[in-house]
């Protein structure tokens, strides 16, 4: 399957449709962080982060810093950003938002 890279007017009305990403331009991803109360909780939505990616056969750059996660999403075949991140990030916004209290 062919995947094209975005071009700017694209990243831009795609983050339009995102909760609090943002477009960083020296590294062309998308990068988010969310902050959990304890570090147990925050190592289950790395689980369920990597679960989810897996299945969309994307896999985002995860960092865990105790109860903050930090995520990157980028297409390395493309070399920047393509629908699959975007997808991928609504994903992971839909999924904590059902699980998690953040």
């Amino acid at each position: 399957m062919h995947i094209d890279r975005l071009n700017s007017a694209q990243i831009l009305a795609g983050l339009k449709t995102l909760a609090h990403w943002e477009f960083n331009e020296t590294d062309t991803c998308l990068t988010k962080a969310w902050q959990f109360q304890d570090f147990k909780t925050a190592i289950a939505m790395l689980v369920r982060v990597s679960d989810l990616a897996e299945s969309q056969n994307h896999h985002p750059e995860m960092v865990s810093a105790y109860t903050r996660i930090s995520i990157k999403l980028w297409t390395h075949d493309v070399q920047g950003l393509s629908h699959k991140d975007f997808d991928l990030a609504k994903a992971i916004d839909h999924m904590v938002a059902q699980e998690f209290s953040v």
